[in-house]
């Protein structure tokens, strides 16, 4: 009896509960629940505009560069006569009014090369000039074009709507950062991931907000979300990863991030075994 007095007493020490949460503890998830509402409400706006507007486009752009055909044959020279202006950038000489639709090939002098393999400060460029036009292209890797150029060399530019894709060589072709690329499939399932966190975010964030004290201490809380946030995103990174290696369609990728996130989530998210004091319900762990 002594001993249960005691351990009674020791439960009504200032700064600790039966639960084992502190005072603060209830402010403190609430405040996470905020931040979760708001972290859902931006990820679901940015999956949202993905899968809406830049993916389609993506796409369309892609699907446009591919069925480009050949220009007719004109005067390839660059310098910049009647019918033809100069654009600054990575823009090249185009007939004046709209780009062309078509692939126009027109040789460049390179005027130097930017290499820079380091880390941190990585650059891969080329500045190239033809009559009137000066401009610098970026490319990703330094080769098979790039790392061989040298100042005053001769290099064929491909042009499509008046921008460089690609430079090429008698021995090899390189395109530019500006040329599309078939990435649909790994960007949907970036969408996808940050759709399934909006989800996750947007269940949890009110719960911990509305009913703080039927949760875990806010760090156990906190970490368990941060873990399932991330498993739930690299799920959905890997699928679109293999779908985009497969050349597998890019709608495969959100039709099996659900069950293919679904197991971790589950581990990660399961109610804990532990009733709250006074017969209450178990308090759902994290997400």
């Amino acid at each position: 009896m002594a001993r249960a007095d005691a351990a009674d007493a020791d439960g009504d020490r200032p700064g600790r509960r039966r639960d084992g949460n502190r005072p603060d503890d209830g402010e403190r998830t609430r405040l996470a629940g905020v931040l979760a509402i708001v972290l859902g409400l931006v990820c679901g706006a940015v999956s949202f505009a993905s899968f809406a507007y830049q993916i389609p486009s993506a796409v369309s752009r892609y699907a446009d560069y591919r069925a480009a055909a050949q220009c007719p044959a004109t005067d390839t020279s660059t310098g910049a006569g009647a019918g033809t202006e100069a654009v600054a950038g990575t823009t090249a000489p185009r007939p004046a009014g709209e780009p062309e639709d078509c692939l126009r090939t027109l040789t460049f002098t390179v005027d130097r090369t930017v290499v820079d393999r380091t880390p941190r400060t990585r650059r891969y460029q080329a500045a190239l000039s033809g009559g009137s036009w000066h401009g610098t292209v970026v490319f990703a890797e330094p080769g098979p074009v790039l790392d061989r150029l040298r100042p005053g060399e001769r290099v064929d530019g491909t042009l499509w709507r008046g921008t460089i894709m690609a430079l090429g060589t008698q021995e090899a072709r390189q395109g530019t950062l500006d040329e599309p690329r078939d990435e649909s499939r790994v960007s949907t399932g970036i969408a996808t991931g940050l759709g399934l966190l909006a989800v996750l975010c947007l269940r949890s964030g009110p719960r911990w907000w509305s009913r703080p004290d039927r949760h875990r201490p806010p760090a156990a809380l906190v970490r368990s979300a941060v873990v399932t946030g991330f498993a739930v995103f690299l799920g959905c990174l890997a699928l679109g990863a293999v779908a985009q290696a497969l050349d597998l369609s890019r709608w495969i990728v959100p039709a099996l991030a659900v069950p293919a996130t679904l197991l971790p989530v589950r581990l990660l998210g399961r109610v804990r075994p532990e009733s709250e004091p006074g017969g209450a319900s178990p308090a759902p762990a994290g997400v």
